[in-house]
């Protein structure tokens, strides 16, 4: 049947609700990932900064 003939059932809405949120929690999980690798990055670099500035001093 179709969509106009059937109308909009509970177990449409329950589709739409677990996309909606998988799609959520898979963005936030990402976003959350590239956060703790640029922190890390950031982490790494300033101790070889410091080192190469001391060499010189």
């Amino acid at each position: 049947m179709n969509l106009k003939e059937r109308g909009i059932t509970v177990g449409d809405l329950l589709i739409i609700l677990i996309i909606i949120i998988t799609s959520t929690i898979l963005i936030k999980s990402l976003g959350k990932e590239k956060k703790t690798t640029l922190n890390y990055i950031n982490q790494e670099e300033l101790p070889y900064k410091k080192d190469f500035y001391q060499k010189f001093i």
